[in-house]
């Protein structure tokens, strides 16, 4: 049965890399780590990529092989992709019997893609992305993977991070965790005469001020918008809540195992009603896409902050031509802003990455189960971590498992060095994210949509959410 846990970690004994030498890739000293929300501006590049290599729904086995057809998202971030690939190459090696085809989506692609397969029960895929966990596996359309997985590769907290609030079973595949950090343009900060804190942090009412200076100056007070995803304007909600009473009560909030009508909530609303009315949404909040919007941060420069969690790597270091950041713009980080009243400001909101699942059609669910185990690994917890150079939620020997073959990290030393800096001792919780799908929706027109674009008032949001709470697990 599921249980509310929390897994803390100092970030100090667990963030980021140090360089070993030369141009080799970074190696983790330490890796962050946690588990468990007018005008128009030009955005000229779109990097948004289509579906691409669909299998067909009759693939069959090709010269004998078994074919397993492995869904994933990532279609736009080739340092996942390359890892994802390394894996699927491997495992074919070890398994020449084993075919498997790797197709990539973008996720808003993928989703009801797969509802729809798996509603018709046309058996593929065998693997795809963790896309609405929660909804899928409750349909009785994921494997449990509780006997299948070697968790103890897996970083504390992780497994149990694999579960579904109120469904016996471990069903998620992590590779990464991702937590929740604050970037701001250090340039357009000098321009407005905006001293960051020796602390770097700002008081609730003083990040206020700096949205208003932010907006007053032409400038979006961050860079996230919700054009294709149902949860970028909740990150400022999670590390608030976070700050206040911490990830374990944050994660019930977003879970929708927690009614929203408590002092805590209304603060933190009543204060992103303050935020929304000093500016803090780019003028395209709700067309620009999360590609669009890692561009408007580092290449336009459209705002002066950037709410976003470790994944930003994904999408921003890789080459300026396809839509990645110059090595050049050397940005700060901020702590969460400091609330008031709040009892866990050395506390950062973590949860996985994206990871993967094992869908119940499959014709060979041993095999999609063995291959899910196969990138369990050490040495792939390794390659992600220095390739991604994102967490990893697979345990490693950083020496023995770093892969030395890879070139090119040395530019982003500035990177880890500041996330050191800013955010070194601070501890990460671990929990679950898999709100019934009653509860997602009206988080999303809630919290993601209503207030930011002033649709709901306050009242309105939680009147929303709290008749839309899940079953108690």
């Amino acid at each position: 049965m599921f249980r509310n846990r929390a897994s803390t970690f100092t970030l100090s004994a667990l963030v980021m890399f140090v360089l070993l030498a030369g141009c080799a890739a970074p190696t983790p000293e330490t890796i962050v780590q946690t588990v468990q929300v007018p005008v128009t501006v030009a955005v000229p590049v779109t990097v948004q990529v289509p579906v691409t290599n669909v299998p067909s729904a009759t693939a069959t086995p090709q010269a004998g092989k078994t074919v397993i057809i492995w869904w994933s998202h990532w279609a736009n971030e080739p340092l996942k992709r390359q890892v994802v690939e390394k894996i699927v190459a491997d495992y074919e090696a070890a398994h020449p019997d084993v075919d498997i085809i790797l197709s990539w989506w973008d996720i808003t692609a993928l989703t009801p893609a797969l509802r729809a397969v798996m509603t018709a029960g046309e058996g593929q895929p065998d693997i795809s992305t963790d896309s609405d966990l929660g909804n899928m596996v409750k349909a009785g359309w994921v494997l449990d993977l509780t006997d299948a997985l070697p968790w103890d590769n897996y970083m504390p907290g992780i497994q149990e991070a694999s579960a579904v609030p109120g469904v016996e079973g471990l069903y998620k595949f992590n590779i990464g965790i991702q937590q929740l950090m604050i970037f701001y343009n250090k340039e357009i900060f000098a321009k407005l005469g905006i001293e960051v804190p020796a602390d770097y942090t700002f008081t609730q009412h003083e990040f206020v001020d700096v949205v208003q200076k932010c907006h007053d100056g032409g400038y979006a007070g961050v860079a996230n918008a919700v054009g294709n995803r149902n949860y970028p304007a909740l990150y400022p909600i999670w590390a608030a809540l976070v700050n206040l009473e911490g990830n374990v009560e944050q994660v019930k909030y977003d879970g929708g195992l927690k009614p929203w009508d408590t002092d805590t909530a209304r603060q933190v609303l009543d204060w992103f009603v303050e935020l929304r009315d000093a500016g803090m949404w780019p003028e395209t909040f709700s067309t620009m896409t999360i590609d669009e919007f890692h561009v408007f941060w580092h290449t336009q420069q459209g705002s002066c902050m950037f709410y976003i969690p470790s994944f930003y790597t994904g999408r921003a270091f890789k080459p300026v031509e396809t839509g990645g950041q110059s090595p050049d713009f050397k940005f700060g980080m901020l702590r969460y802003p400091l609330m008031d009243g709040a009892t866990h400001t050395n506390e950062l909101w973590a949860a996985g990455e994206s990871g993967y699942m094992a869908m119940s059609t499959s014709k060979h669910p041993d095999i999609a189960k063995d291959i899910l185990a196969f990138a369990a690994q050490p040495k792939y917890g390794a390659l992600w971590a220095a390739t991604t150079l994102i967490p990893s939620a697979i345990k490693y020997d950083a020496v023995k498992d770093w892969p030395t073959d890879l070139e090119g990290g040395a530019q982003w030393q500035w990177y880890f060095d500041e996330i050191n800096k800013v955010y070194g001792g601070m501890e990460a919780v671990i929990g679950v994210d898999a709100p019934c799908g009653d509860f997602l929706d009206a988080r999303t027109t809630a919290l993601n949509q209503g207030i930011p674009l002033g649709l709901v008032t306050v009242d309105e949001a939680i009147a929303l959410l709290d008749a839309k709470q899940c079953p108690a697990p």
